[in-house]
């Protein structure tokens, strides 16, 4: 018998992962809401030993047709390709674009970004560790980057996931902040790497400032009180000329010579302009040296008292909703202001969120879901397995929620009015139904349901509202879903393979389009 209203650890979890399983929700039980969130506070360098032999042993297929014209010519390829990009270093990513995929099909030049955007998938389905995926899906969104600016750039997003944001999901933001400000694809995005010393490019010191840290709330404007809780366009004008020179090693003047064309984070005197004064409050010209400079810009904006402000609320609104606890808020800033220095300032932030109050397993839910987090609680609640296909790539496509796609610096927005939407609703309802019978999140109804209740819709219908939800849907919606199974049944029973199919577009993607699914 179904719970009439969802447990403490169900609340929880689906506020803080890709959808709570029964299988979590009995674990948090047996070991505690606060172990559950030490565990995954402590999660292995990199993915765990299963989940990294599962990605392993992926393949992708690619598909082009030979090509002969001027100075570009390649054979027809047709064949499953293991995924190698997964584990390039940011060298080797930049170049084998350099001096290969910049001559190669369109296949070959996207085939990294369909990689990652398969990895992304298979790791918010399959990853034991959660909270990571969760954060790390946070932050990427935080310092978003879109992967239509150039080829480098979308292919360093391999390095950009992997050895700047996930690493740090939990760590200090001063160190996170550095990583972004030094990584090709935020560098190329936002313009820095081409800032020139007779005029530093503005672009990155801006969002830096808005979106990144004190947040466009506290923006004053061109004149300003000097001793108001901001920053001014004088402000940004300062930390542009202050991080200029900033840049990518890719064979420009460097002063001596050309430097060398690596891809490598560089600091280029010969691009850095010498003029910065006061920014913030703090006179620039006191640093003579232009890489500190830089750095002094970032420990500004990081410990600015609206930068604690703005992204604890930004986070508590991921987490709880358009209009989170101002309890939440008060102690995550607490924590954010009091571990500063930290080596995991971050995660201190979230235990004082997750555990420091109750607010985390009270409901009801009302944070909507957007696509990619429907179709991945759909891929996790239903027991689907996720498996590399370049559809990650395009499958999100119409509802504007494809990994790396958002086209501007400020992020997919998080409001329930940006995704609750009949457009947005209905393709995403038509998207969880195709993945129900899909080849790429593989899930076989008749092998998924115990065999002992397969032939009663009743019990059938309170096994899978079970599996996805978590506790029964109104006597209404119940007994609708039970008349789905039973149509089925005495129709096609007869006929294994339609039966499957049948239940598994009909039955299963119903349950996903409950707003009970849908808010989490």
């Amino acid at each position: 018998m179904l719970p009439a209203t969802p447990s403490f650890e169900r609340i929880a979890l689906n506020r803080v992962t890709f959808g709570a399983r029964s299988i979590d929700e009995q674990r948090a039980k047996q070991i505690g809401w606060p172990a559950w969130v030490s565990e995954q506070l402590n999660p292995p360098s990199g993915d765990e030993p299963e989940l990294e032999a599962y990605l392993r042993a992926q393949v992708l297929h690619i598909e082009y047709p030979a090509y002969d014209f001027m100075n570009l010519s390649w054979p027809a390829v047709k064949k499953d390709r293991p995924l190698q990009w997964l584990w390039s270093s940011a060298a080797t990513i930049y170049a084998t674009v350099r001096d290969k995929l910049a001559f190669s099909s369109v296949q070959e030049q996207l085939r990294p970004y369909d990689e990652l955007c398969s990895a992304i998938y298979i790791r918010n389905a399959h990853s034991r560790y959660q909270l990571r995926e969760f954060m790390a899906d946070f932050w990427l969104n935080h310092f978003s980057v879109s992967a239509n600016k150039d080829i480098q750039g979308r292919n360093q997003l391999i390095v950009y996931d992997r050895d700047i944001v996930r690493p740090n999901v939990f760590g200090n933001f001063r160190k996170l902040l550095e990583g972004i400000a030094t990584s090709l694809s935020m560098l190329q995005y936002l313009d820095n790497a081409d800032s020139q010393a007779y005029q530093p490019n503005e672009n990155y010191a801006r969002e830096l400032m808005e979106l990144h840290t004190l947040g466009r709330d506290v923006y004053l404007g061109k004149n300003a009180d000097p001793g108001a809780q901001g920053f001014t366009d004088e402000d940004i004008i300062q930390a542009s000329r202050a991080l200029s020179g900033w840049t990518i090693s890719k064979g420009q003047f460097g002063g001596k010579g050309p430097l060398p064309d690596t891809g490598e984070f560089v600091f280029n005197p010969y691009q850095h302009n010498t003029n910065a004064g006061l920014c913030l409050g703090f006179d620039l010209s006191t640093i003579s040296d232009g890489l500190a400079q830089g750095r002094k810009v970032l420990d500004l904006v990081a410990a600015h008292p609206a930068t604690a402000q703005f992204i604890c609320t930004k986070l508590c609104k991921r987490i709880f909703g358009d209009d989170p606890p101002a309890q939440a808020i008060a102690r995550a800033v607490a924590a954010w202001n009091a571990n500063q220095a930290a080596p995991d300032q971050i995660a201190k932030v979230l235990r004082a969120i997750l555990l420091d109050g109750n607010e985390i397993g009270i409901g009801p839910a009302v944070k909507v879901r957007r696509p990619h987090e429907r179709a991945v609680a759909f891929a996790r609640t239903t027991g689907s397995k996720v498996t590399a296909n370049e559809y990650w790539v395009y499958m999100l496509q119409p509802v504007m929620d494809n990994p790396f796609s958002w086209p501007t610096p400020d992020g997919r927005p998080d409001t329930n009015a940006f995704w609750l939407n009949t457009a947005t609703n209905v393709m995403t309802w038509n998207i969880l139904q195709s993945l129900s019978y899909s080849i790429y999140a593989a899930l076989n109804y008749v092998d998924a349901t115990p065999p002992d209740i397969l032939a009663s819709p009743t019990r059938a219908t309170e096994h899978w509202v079970g599996q996805m939800i978590g506790y029964s849907l109104s006597p209404a919606a119940m007994n609708a879903l039970a008349g789905v199974i039973d149509t089925v049944n005495r129709g096609y029973k007869s006929d294994p393979v339609f039966y499957t199919a049948a239940i598994g577009q009909q039955f299963i993607a119903i349950i996903a389009t409950a707003p009970e699914f849908t808010l989490r």
